[in-house]
């Protein structure tokens, strides 16, 4: 997308956000006897937005249809360490607007984490169901089905924590051969010894493309099919780690816009898109935070580059299929992790105007929504 198509999303934004608000509240639960799919807005991306009424603005001019808060240390929107405080007034803000709240985004690795109990006790009293949970390591050199069912133990007093509060815990997958959960079937074999309701999956559609190729990762995703609480959906592509800097963001020609997004040089040990990792490794977007996980540089000298949804490999027909045949109902998120002037990677401050944030949000709103409509999703 440039500039001059830009100005065109700009004033159809415009031009919906009272139309969206309205949609908020009247649109029908089932499209032909499917669930219908509102497609959430993660307030991750939008964290250069501190107060509720600034995020819901924004939500409301892109036109999603719910919100995904992150209740993690700043620049997360709500600080877990005032969670019980400080959620309530954010959440009830947001829904005022019209815009419905059904997921969080937290911190919580198992019920000993840090405010796990008052997280999951403030966000159970204001009717949210739903949370990302995560992620769990191999240790190096033992044996793997071992470590899987010490994880069972963990799991289970989690799960009990979920039943408490009436909450849902979904595991976020990767991609990559140190955390659990990349294959699938290894975290399908700890899961499926408790109840879905309380313990599931989040689907990562781009890490487990990369990590499944041929549609292997939707034979995965059938098989763990109950257990697929929600879906965050972006995409990326496969490219020779010697290919030229390709940038990825749509407004690569604006003045403000950074190196990788004009496709200039990038600072040592950074993909286009991507951030540092420990050691100087060559990581996709995120890529550093808990190491090792989709985007590494194989031996080969490839990489991973994350693209607009619909440009890469994430096949959003067959997704949209798949979603449709396990009867998925849960939250279903949009992730943009290709470089949008620092939102892309959870920043307080961005580099390029508001408006195009926005406008580049929208598009892979727009997107999915046309793959969910042609599978009767929406």
């Amino acid at each position: 997308m440039r500039r001059r198509e830009f100005l065109g999303t700009s004033a159809a934004v415009a031009a919906a956000g009272l139309a969206a608000r309205t949609a908020f509240a009247q649109s029908p639960d089932a499209v032909n006897g499917a669930k219908k799919l509102k497609i959430d807005a993660y307030s991750r991306h939008l964290h250069w937005l501190r107060t509720p009424d600034e995020v819901a603005e924004a939500v409301i001019e892109m036109g999603y249809e719910g919100l995904d808060i992150t209740v993690r240390t700043y620049p997360g929107h709500v600080d877990p360490e005032k969670v019980a405080t400080d959620l309530p007034p954010f959440v009830n803000t947001i829904r005022k607007h019209g815009i419905p709240v059904t997921a969080i985004t937290t911190n919580i690795t198992d019920a000993d984490s840090p405010n796990a109990e008052a997280i999951l006790k403030a966000a159970s009293s204001l009717g949210i169901t739903h949370y990302w949970w995560g992620t769990f390591r191999y240790e190096p050199g033992k044996p793997l089905m071992q470590q899987l069912d010490a994880l069972k133990p963990r799991v289970a007093k989690l799960a009990a924590l979920n039943k408490k509060y009436n909450m849902k815990a979904m595991y976020h997958t990767y991609s990559g051969d140190v955390l659990v959960g990349s294959a699938l079937w290894d975290f399908l074999y700890v899961l499926r010894d408790f109840d879905p309701a309380l313990v599931s999956f989040h689907y990562d559609s781009g890490h487990q493309t990369n990590a499944g190729g041929n549609n292997t990762w939707a034979l995965n995703m059938r098989a763990a099919g109950p257990y697929i609480g929600g879906i965050s959906v972006k995409d990326s592509v496969m490219e020779p780690a010697s290919a030229p800097p390709a940038g990825g963001g749509p407004f690569s020609d604006h003045p403000n816009a950074s190196a990788a997004e004009r496709g200039g040089p990038p600072p040592a040990g950074v993909v286009p898109g991507g951030t540092p990792a420990p050691g100087g490794a060559t990581v996709g977007s995120r890529g550093g935070r808990g190491g090792g996980r989709g985007g590494a540089e194989s031996p080969n000298g490839w990489r991973v580059r994350q693209v607009p949804l619909g440009t890469g490999m994430v096949n959003l027909p067959l997704l949209a299929q798949v979603m449709k045949e396990i009867n998925f109902s849960g939250p279903i998120e949009v992730q943009c992790e290709y470089p949008m002037g620092g939102a892309e990677n959870a920043m307080d401050k961005i580099t390029i105007p508001r408006a195009m944030v926005l406008g580049t949000m929208k598009r892979d709103r727009l997107v999915l929504k046309q793959a969910l409509t042609a599978a009767g999703l929406s």
